[in-house]
């Protein structure tokens, strides 16, 4: 969740976390995008919103060890 929060905001993605998770390090991730999530509890859901005039389109990637994640923009 940390990571999805990370590239949605730097991809300039609405986003909504009520809830932080920076008391915990996570590695190679700076706390600042620290996300708890918990199913049944909507306070600490994580929400992104496509609020782009394009789709968009999540990419997950792992390989050696390392995953990667990209919100890519469909051009038409």
């Amino acid at each position: 969740a940390s990571l999805m929060y990370w590239v949605a905001k730097d991809a300039g993605l609405d986003t909504k976390a009520p809830v932080n998770h920076d008391f915990a390090s996570i590695p190679e991730i700076n706390k600042q995008f620290g996300v708890s999530i918990y199913s049944n509890n909507k306070q600490q859901n994580l929400y992104i919103t496509n609020n782009t005039d394009k789709e968009i389109t999540s990419h997950f990637e792992y390989s050696d060890n390392k995953l990667k994640l990209a919100f890519l923009k469909e051009v038409k």
